[in-house]
């Protein structure tokens, strides 16, 4: 996990899980595309776990927590912040779609398509991403602080429910350090960490195997 990070009084490691989750996939997806293997069941399953996980991480900040901040800001400054974050997301789901569309509707201009595209949409996750974690997470933290960072975790967890996790938490930690992954797995009661070790992360290595191998 990138320690390049500014310190804040919240401790963001799940989005910087997140974050680092979504650049892994991003490098895999690039490597899919230059070896021309994204019809490979496992390796379809991976980009469309990945495509998922960017739509709920995205529509879920979009929908319960720029809104959130926006209400405990004046300066039109840290507005700013927040509009870069709206227009990003919007940029990066329009770079998502265009990839499934090659994808999905494979030729020779399409092909020439999504290898442009793949390496767009890498570039622009990193800079989100570095842009969100230095600029707009001390801006969360100087604004609704932990109160209103908990306030979105609960509203998350709300809208993406149980099933969602059992998803994300073998995708979150697919290939996170040691240390990374034993604090996420603290947080967990003892039976979904049961549940884990014996059920999720051996179904979603069996189903994508060829994509964690890129």
């Amino acid at each position: 996990m990138n320690t390049d990070r500014p310190d804040t009084t919240i401790d963001f490691f799940g989005m910087y899980l997140a974050h680092d989750a979504c650049r892994r996939d991003a490098r895999r997806l690039a490597a899919a595309a230059a070896q021309n293997s994204l019809t490979q069941p496992s390796v379809r399953t991976g980009w469309q776990t990945f495509l998922r996980q960017m739509h709920r991480h995205h529509s879920t900040e979009d929908a319960a927590l720029w809104p959130l901040v926006r209400t405990a800001i004046t300066d039109t400054e840290d507005q700013t912040i927040l509009d870069d974050m709206d227009a990003e997301h919007s940029g990066i789901e329009q770079l998502l779609a265009k990839v499934e569309s090659a994808i999905t509707n494979p030729d020779n201009s399409s092909r020439f398509d999504l290898l442009g595209n793949v390496e767009t949409l890498a570039v622009a996750l990193d800079t989100h991403f570095t842009h969100e974690e230095q600029r707009a997470l001390p801006l969360i933290d100087r604004t609704v602080g932990g109160p209103g960072w908990a306030a979105f975790g609960a509203e998350m967890r709300k809208r993406n429910g149980l099933r969602a996790l059992t998803e994300y938490l073998p995708w979150a930690l697919d290939d996170a350090p040691a240390d990374a992954q034993a604090k996420m797995l603290d947080f967990l009661p003892a039976p979904i960490r049961t549940v884990y070790q014996l059920v999720l992360r051996p179904r979603y290595t069996r189903t994508r195997r060829d994509w964690q191998q890129l």
